[in-house]
């Protein structure tokens, strides 16, 4: 069966409010967002199960929360939900070595509707009504 697992990503930037200002935290967010995707991108597994754009919310307290859906294929929801949460553990010392501390990591599954495919292949396939 496919698979739509919504995943959402907490991170702690670990921003240092003693010895920076939040006018340094708002410039450093964009730096942020392209460090975090370059250690998604340099992975060999997590970037071909992402569909769509990465979603990035910074929260007041100096988090991250990273959004993004990942399709695979799959036995049953609880198993598209680990297979994305341990694509997400595979990179999680890349992102400690860059500062960014995961959290929590909330994998939600449902399945995809495949209506779209029965038609198409209805149009394509037209079933014989004399058979």
């Amino acid at each position: 069966m496919d698979y739509n697992v919504k995943t959402g990503i907490l991170l702690n930037t670990n921003f240092n409010t003693r010895e920076f200002n939040d006018l340094m935290y708002e410039s450093a967010k964009p730096h942020m967002i392209e460090e975090i995707k370059s250690v998604i991108e340099a992975d060999p597994t997590l970037p071909q199960y992402i569909d769509g754009n990465l979603t990035f919310r910074f929260q007041p307290d100096y988090k991250i929360l990273l959004k993004y859906r990942f399709i695979c294929n799959d036995e049953n929801e609880m198993e598209a939900e680990s297979f994305s949460k341990s694509c997400v553990e595979d990179i999680r010392r890349e992102l400690e070595e860059k500062g960014y501390c995961i959290e929590r990591i909330n994998c939600t599954a449902k399945e995809m509707d495949m209506k779209w495919l029965d038609e198409l292949e209805d149009m394509v396939f037209p079933k014989d009504q004399s058979l």
